[in-house]
């Protein structure tokens, strides 16, 4: 039933069957409804149509207001943009809702939130310059004193601690979720997701609560969807072998459409940043002060003639040579560093080329780089490389018909999520696809609803072959057709005959298919029963063997 109830929590009917129900797989469910409204205060006495249903939709038309809830067989819904057509007469009214779950967008999460802190204790070095009075005789036989350093090292513990980047999913989704009404479940066993992490190196926060979440099923690689205030999170959602359609048989019509726009075939990824400073010049903590020692002084030429026919007189400077004493006694070059770029620089790096790109000479297309502030292993890199190509095409299915729901009981389980095989009139075998939306219409049966299917994206290899089968095959049928057209020139009588056939052939393969899918499962039932008697009778046989040898 469906009815409105204001945030007081007064409630009223809504008689009517236009309501659409949309549903969209990573996304919240939406809610339309149109109906009539009239005040009966307007007649002076009850007549029939004051006795209507737009009569009984005016107490609902009275309770439009922000923040009222439209609920659809449990579901409620936020109203969002109410129209209302007061031009006819009756009065026409539209009512536009979105899922309840909408309230993870009202809060803002300004703070971030940071792994857990690991205390821990390291060895400190420390050096120390030593300084001693050296004695040594000078050539008059004198004896003098100079100062001679050197360094000496010692550690020391101290204790220190750090923050893992590293963050559990469960912490997160408790971090976006505190002071709201939203709880979290798993689905049945995808329970341990509550304890993967993702490196979060600055920390996880700083958006939106619902956009805070897309991000975390984006990281952790999940799907979610609501039910009311329960969210309800899963590796993928929906179950296995929910429902087979076969075009014409249990449906009235399957359409195809496949979009090539979208395929990329290259992407390089970096990940595990690292800062560096913006000074170009190395200032190494190791090192001490510098100081100039002259080398060698050039001796000039003792007369003034000898002095005038050189010509070079850098000659005659004082040459120095630059020398530097770190602080390990061991003299270096130089305390220059080469310049690096400030700013950020990222450790891995990983580029991925779609194979299809050699083995059916798809164009390199590069997809935009991206920078990832996880650090990652090599491993991890390469995976979330391999899952930002998109190097397959788009295909997308939709089951519409009147028919649909008077087939409802053969169709099978049909929810978001949901995966199962649909079957093409003119196809060579059924297609595996997942459930990716539903729009529905819960208070008309007369009305069918439309399901759009989603392939899954295939191995490469394997699609390359399938695409090489289905040519052959176009291939085959074109050379058909013209032996066919041959045929037909020659006798209308065999055109009859041909358009008949080929009408009891498609009705013969749509039954086909659903009879040989009901074998399949039988036969796959009975090879299992006798494989478990003949371990039976292998174990009857090694108990008789072992008597035997025992009666010996």
């Amino acid at each position: 039933m469906l009815y409105i109830k204001t945030p007081k929590g007064e409630e009223a009917p809504i008689v009517t069957n236009n309501v659409t129900i949309k549903e969209s797989l990573g996304s919240l469910s939406t809610i339309e409804a149109t109906f009539y409204a009239v005040d009966a205060n307007k007649y002076g006495k009850p007549t029939s149509y004051v006795r209507s249903q737009y009569v009984n939709n005016h107490p609902a038309f009275t309770m439009i207001s922000p923040f009222a809830e439209i609920v659809e067989k449990g579901q409620r819904f936020y109203l969002q943009q109410p129209q209302i057509d007061d031009s006819t007469d009756p009065v026409t009214v539209t009512l536009s809702g979105i899922q309840i779950a909408k309230q993870l967008h009202w809060k803002y999460i300004g703070e971030l939130c940071k792994g857990k802190v690991i205390k821990y204790t390291k060895t400190e070095i420390i050096k120390t310059r030593i300084t001693e009075q050296v004695p040594y005789k000078t050539k008059t036989g004198a004896i003098k004193y100079k100062s001679k350093s050197h360094i000496e090292k010692s550690t020391k513990q101290v204790p220190a601690k750090k923050i893992d980047d590293k963050i559990p999913l469960s912490k997160l989704l408790d971090f976006i979720s505190s002071g709201t009404k939203i709880e979290f479940k798993y689905q049945a066993g995808d329970e341990k997701l509550a304890n993967k992490t993702y490196s979060y190196p600055d920390g996880f926060g700083k958006g939106y609560a619902d956009q805070l979440l897309k991000k975390l099923s984006q990281d952790f690689d999940f799907e979610y969807k609501f039910d009311n205030l329960t969210c309800i999170i899963a590796k993928k959602l929906g179950n296995e072998d929910s429902f087979y359609f076969v075009d014409r048989v249990n449906c009235q019509k399957i359409n195809k459409e496949e979009n090539y726009s979208n395929i990329t075939t290259r992407i390089t990824v970096y990940s595990n940043p690292k800062k560096t400073r913006k000074a170009s010049v190395h200032k190494s903590k190791n090192s001490t002060k510098k100081f100039k020692s002259k080398s060698h002084k050039e001796k000039r030429p003792a007369y003034k003639k000898e002095r005038k026919q050189r010509n070079d007189r850098t000659s005659y400077k004082k040459q120095y040579q630059k020398k530097v004493i770190s602080i390990n006694g061991h003299p270096v070059t130089s305390t220059t560093k080469k310049k690096t770029t400030h700013g950020v620089q990222y450790e891995r790096k990983f580029t991925y080329t779609s194979p299809l790109v050699a083995n059916t000479g798809y164009p390199v297309i590069e997809a935009k780089t991206v920078y990832l502030k996880s650090n990652l292993s090599e491993a991890e890199l390469e995976a979330k490389a391999k899952s930002l190509v998109h190097d397959s095409p788009q295909v997308t299915f939709t089951v519409t018909g009147t028919n649909f729901k008077a087939f409802s009981k053969y169709c099978g389980t049909v929810e978001i999520g949901n995966q199962g095989l649909l079957m093409l009139l003119n196809g060579d075998k059924a297609q595996k696809a997942r459930i990716t939306a539903i729009e529905s219409h819960p208070e008309d049966d007369e009305t069918a609803n439309e399901i759009t299917f989603g392939t899954f994206r295939t191995d490469p290899i394997s699609y390359q072959l399938r695409q090489q089968r289905e040519y052959e095959a176009l291939a085959d049928s074109y050379r058909d057709l013209n032996d066919d057209v041959y045929d037909l020139a020659i006798n209308d009588d065999d055109f009859l005959d041909l358009v008949d056939d080929n009408d009891a052939m498609r009705n013969h393969v749509g039954n086909w298919h659903v009879i040989n899918y009901n074998r399949i499962v039988k036969n796959k039932k009975k090879i299992a029963a006798n494989e478990a008697e003949i371990e039976t009778l292998k174990g009857e046989i090694a108990a008789l063997q072992a008597s035997l040898t025992t009666k010996k």
